[in-house]
C-alpha cells in the first residue's frame, strides 16, 4: 500500500508543481502598467475598474494598477517624467503644457470626455436662464481656474458684453460657497457634477453649457509618452481595447459596474458615483464623433481645441492635430 501511495503521490505532486510553474509564468508574462487618473476616481473612470475586475486587461497581457490623481497638470507631469506609463488628462491642458514647456513628448490616443461640461451655473433666484441674462450680474471666479480662460470665448459666441459683468475674484476654490451665500450671482464650472453638487444645497437653473455655443475644449483623454508608445504600441492597443470592453459592460450592467467600483474605492460616495455614471455619458461625444466608438476623436474637434486655446488662452501657435492626438491605436471601427 505504501508503494502505491508513493507512486500516486509523485504524479500528483508533479502536476501541482507544473501548475504552479505555469501560473508563475503567466504572471511574469503580464506587462505591468501604472495608470494615473486626472482626479480622484469617479463615475467617468468606472469602465477602467470594470475592465480590471473582469480580466479584460489581463486578457490583453496587462497587469494594470489604477492610481488617483490631483489634476490634469499633475498627471501630465507624472507621464512626462516616466513615473506612470498611461495617464488620464484634459487634451486642452495637454496642449497648453506642451506649448508652455516647449517640448513635444506626450500624445493623446483616445478621448473619454469630448464635450466640455464647462458652463454658467446660477441659482433659480438669479434670473439667469440664457447667456444675455448674465449682463449686469456678478461672476464669481476661482482665481486661476481653467474655465475662466474660455469665458471670453463664450461671451463672444453668445453675444454677451462682458464689460457689463462684474467679475469677483475668489481664492481657495470658494466661488461655489460664494454662490450659495448670495455673494455672487453665477459661477463657471462643470454642469455635471459641479452643478449637481450645488443643486443638492439650493435649486439651480439648467446650466448654460459653453460647448452648446461652439466653445468646446476637449477634456479627459488617454495620454502616453511618445517614446514609450513607440516601444509599447501593442500594450496601448490592448489597453484601449480592454477599456472599450469595460465601457460596454458598464453600459450593459450598470449596477454590477457600480458594485465593482465601490469595492475598489469603498470610501467613495455611492450615490455620487451612480449620478456621475448616469449624466457624464452625454459628454463622451461631440456632434463630430457621435455614433463612433468610445474614445474615438474627430480631427476637427482637436483643431477647434487648439484654435480656441491659441486665441483665448494665450497659447503660442504651432500645434497641429496630429502632433497632439493619434487615434490609430484604438480598435478599428466598423
Amino acid at each position: 500500500m505504501k508503494l502505491n501511495l508513493k507512486r500516486a503521490f509523485v504524479p500528483l505532486l508533479t502536476v501541482a508543481m507544473l501548475g504552479a510553474t505555469s501560473l508563475s509564468s503567466m504572471a511574469q508574462e503580464l506587462q505591468k502598467i501604472s495608470v494615473r487618473l486626472a482626479w480622484i476616481a469617479g463615475g467617468v473612470d468606472v469602465p477602467m475598474f470594470v475592465a480590471a475586475s473582469k480580466g479584460y486587461f489581463r486578457d490583453a497581457g496587462l497587469d494594470v494598477e489604477i492610481v488617483d490623481g490631483n489634476g490634469s497638470t499633475g498627471t501630465i507631469q507624472a507621464i512626462g517624467s516616466g513615473d506612470f506609463q498611461i495617464g488620464i488628462a484634459g487634451l486642452g491642458a495637454l496642449a497648453q503644457a506642451q506649448q508652455a514647456a516647449g517640448a513635444d513628448t506626450i500624445i493623446a490616443v483616445a478621448g473619454l470626455l469630448q464635450k466640455d461640461p464647462t458652463s454658467i451655473i446660477a441659482l433659480e433666484t438669479s434670473g439667469i436662464k440664457e447667456p444675455k441674462d448674465i449682463e449686469g450680474k456678478r461672476l464669481g471666479i476661482d482665481a486661476g481656474g481653467f474655465e475662466d480662460s474660455m469665458m471670453t470665448a463664450f461671451a463672444e459666441a453668445a453675444g454677451v458684453d462682458l464689460d457689463k459683468v462684474e467679475i469677483i475674484m475668489i481664492g481657495g476654490g470658494g466661488d461655489r460657497v460664494a454662490l450659495l451665500k448670495g455673494d455672487v450671482d453665477f459661477v463657471s464650472g462643470w454642469a455635471n457634477p459641479d452643478g449637481d453638487k450645488i443643486a443638492l444645497q439650493a435649486p439651480i437653473n439648467p446650466p448654460i453649457v459653453f460647448a452648446d455655443y461652439g466653445v468646446n475644449v476637449l477634456g479627459s483623454s488617454v495620454i502616453v509618452r511618445k517614446d514609450w508608445l513607440a516601444e509599447h504600441g501593442d500594450a496601448v492597443k490592448g489597453f484601449l481595447a480592454a477599456l472599450q470592453k469595460g465601457k460596454e459592460e458598464t453600459v450593459a450592467h450598470p449596477d454590477e459596474a457600480l458594485a465593482i467600483f465601490m469595492e475598489a474605492r469603498p470610501d467613495s460616495s455611492e450615490e455620487g458615483i451612480k449620478s456621475e455614471m448616469t449624466v457624464m455619458p452625454k459628454y463622451e461625444h461631440t456632434a463630430n464623433s457621435e455614433g463612433k466608438a468610445y474614445g474615438w476623436v474627430a480631427e476637427e474637434d482637436v483643431a477647434t481645441t487648439i484654435s480656441l486655446l491659441e486665441k483665448y488662452s494665450a497659447m503660442k501657435p504651432g500645434l497641429t492635430p496630429v502632433s497632439i492626438y493619434d487615434g490609430s491605436y484604438l480598435p478599428p471601427t466598423e
